[in-house]
C-alpha cells in the first residue's frame, strides 16, 4: 500500500483520491459520493489532482469502521 501525503504552503496534509481509496479499502464509486458528502467541496487541485484534508480522510476512516463493525 503506498501512502502519499502532500505539503502545500505549510498545509497539515493533503491526501489524493488513490491514497484515500487504498486506506479505507471501498469501491470508487462509494468513496466519491461519500467524498462529496464529507468535504462540500473543499479540496486543493494540485499538478491534476484533487487533494483532501486528513479531516477528511479520519471522518471517511470513522464511517467506514462503524459500517464495518454493524455488519458483525
Amino acid at each position: 500500500m503506498k501512502i502519499v501525503e502532500y505539503r502545500i504552503n505549510g498545509s497539515d496534509g493533503l491526501y489524493d483520491f488513490n491514497t484515500i481509496q487504498s486506506i479505507v479499502k471501498t469501491h470508487r464509486s462509494k468513496l466519491k459520493r461519500d467524498i462529496k458528502r464529507v468535504s462540500n467541496n473543499d479540496y486543493i487541485i494540485y499538478k491534476n489532482q484533487h487533494l483532501y484534508k486528513k479531516e477528511i480522510l479520519f471522518q471517511l476512516m470513522e464511517e467506514t469502521l462503524i459500517e464495518r463493525l454493524d455488519k458483525i
